[in-house]
């Protein structure tokens, strides 16, 4: 691994996907102006919304998404790799790939990696989530090769399965990620503990940009 400037950017992502895109554009262009090499966003940049109708009503596959659109031109414009943490894209038979893209400073598409690990819980402050009956799980571990390290994509609560993590390490990874939109509950109990475990069991640096605030 060579040395590199890295940017997580802490979004608060709504419902409306052009208006996270331009809030995306206008992040990406201060990492930029700051020196940053690898630029990375949160679980969820795209839309966060829990109601499916209405997050079916805004979604588009992958070669039709804005934030996907967006991410292209920023990262050829900005001359970085962005690494969209995770966005919502329609995948067919009403269902949905919480999807993390890697895109290289000619704008391609250089990584896809689809979350593997669903968020089934009960909270015990009354919260339920059941991302299963919404999302395709991924079935790929995917290591990513850029200039200046090795990359393991992961999202949210892939974090809390280690073997993941170490699949990466014994392939070489340098940096571990976890970009995420973790509830408040688990995010005060588990969100540091889980990130600087992840990092130090597998000698790997930990970058994980994350929604922040109330949504």
């Amino acid at each position: 691994m060579t040395r590199f400037t890295a940017a997580a950017l802490q979004m608060r992502s709504g419902t409306d996907p052009e208006k996270n895109a331009e809030t995306l554009a206008r992040l990406v262009e201060e990492a930029a102006a700051k020196g940053a090499d690898y630029v990375q966003t949160p679980e969820m940049t795209g839309a966060v919304q829990k109601n499916r109708k209405a997050l079916m009503a805004v979604l588009r596959g992958e070669e039709d998404d804005v934030i996907v659109r967006t991410a292209s031109s920023l990262a050829e414009r900005h001359g970085v790799y962005l690494h969209i943490g995770s966005t919502a894209i329609a995948v067919g038979d009403d269902m949905v790939a919480n999807r993390a893209l890697l895109v290289a400073p000619d704008g391609t598409v250089a990584a896809r990696y689809d979350k593997i690990h669903m968020f089934d819980v009960d909270l015990d402050n009354g919260e339920s989530w059941r991302e299963s009956a919404v999302y395709r799980p991924g079935e790929t571990a995917l290591l990513a090769n850029l200039p200046f390290a090795r990359l393991g994509m992961a999202i949210c609560y892939d974090v809390r399965f280690p073997d993941l993590f170490r699949t990466y390490a014994l392939a070489g990874a340098e940096v571990l990620t976890a970009p995420a939109a973790f509830t408040k509950q688990t995010g005060e109990a588990h969100w540091h503990v889980l990130q600087r475990a992840r990092a130090i069991e597998n000698g790997a640096f930990m970058i994980s940009a994350a929604q922040a605030g109330v949504h």
